[in-house]
């Protein structure tokens, strides 16, 4: 299969197709730079499936915290990999839903899982509580446990018990996908999760680091950072042994 949309296997009874680009570019309440990233790095933006009680047997689940009423399915295709996070953070924040947010750029996919919790200060909103992505998959050339990973994402596969449980289901196999570049399987666990966790946040602070030291300029404050990125990299490779156990 080289369509991502077959390997869900969603009923065509939740089909959308609701092209979304212009609306965001046009009506959508975006700053400028939000609009720059979106027009220019975005071939197209389309909400594939609506899935909701109506549509599927899943109930909708709310508490004081989460509001999981239905689940979006979107696909973007994209110009530049290189901005998916801030694609997904734009995406995301725009739209008061769960959303499965899947990325393409010709035959490579990377799929995006963004859980949200009710603003406390505003309970009619959500905010994103964390953001989860697999690494880039060429549907055109699978490995095993890449195809296995994707044949997992079959809606039959996961919970119906309620839409949190769905989503959260969604989330968990992304965890195994990505544990599994250092474990080279895809069972997982709750501690694994957040050892996955913690590698992401050192990996985005690595970034942040090695920004700041081709920009400082002072010897003594370079070595101090260049020393400070080793332990980081110490840390990550500490982790990164933890799954390998």
């Amino acid at each position: 299969m080289n369509d991502i949309l077959d390997y869900f296997n969603i009923p065509q009874n939740c089909k959308a197709t609701k092209k979304l680009k212009t609306y965001l570019l046009e009506q959508a309440p975006l700053k400028s730079a939000e609009k720059k990233i979106l027009k220019e790095s975005t071939k197209s933006i389309i909400l594939q499936y609506i899935l909701n009680q109506s549509k599927i047997n899943i109930t909708k689940y709310e508490d004081e915290d989460k509001r999981y009423i239905e689940v979006y399915i979107m696909v973007i295709e994209v110009f530049n990999t290189q901005k998916i996070k801030q694609i997904s953070s734009i995406i995301q924040s725009i739209f008061q839903k769960p959303i499965i947010l899947i990325f393409q750029q010709d035959t490579n996919i990377s799929i995006n899982i963004t859980p949200k919790r009710i603003n406390k200060s505003d309970t009619s909103k959500l905010v994103v509580e964390d953001t989860f992505f697999t690494d880039w998959i060429n549907l055109a050339d699978k490995s095993e446990i890449e195809n296995d990973f994707l044949e997992s994402l079959n809606i039959q596969n996961q919970p119906y018990t309620d839409f949190l449980s769905f989503y959260t289901s969604y989330l968990d196999k992304i965890i195994s996908f990505n544990t599994s570049k250092y474990s080279g399987n895809l069972d997982t666990n709750e501690e694994a999760k957040e050892i996955l966790q913690e590698i992401q946040k050192i990996e985005t602070q690595i970034l942040e680091l090695k920004n700041k030291i081709k920009k400082e300029t002072n010897f003594n404050d370079k070595v101090n950072l260049n020393i400070e990125l080793k332990k980081l990299n110490d840390k990550k490779k500490g982790f990164k042994e933890q799954l390998c156990n």
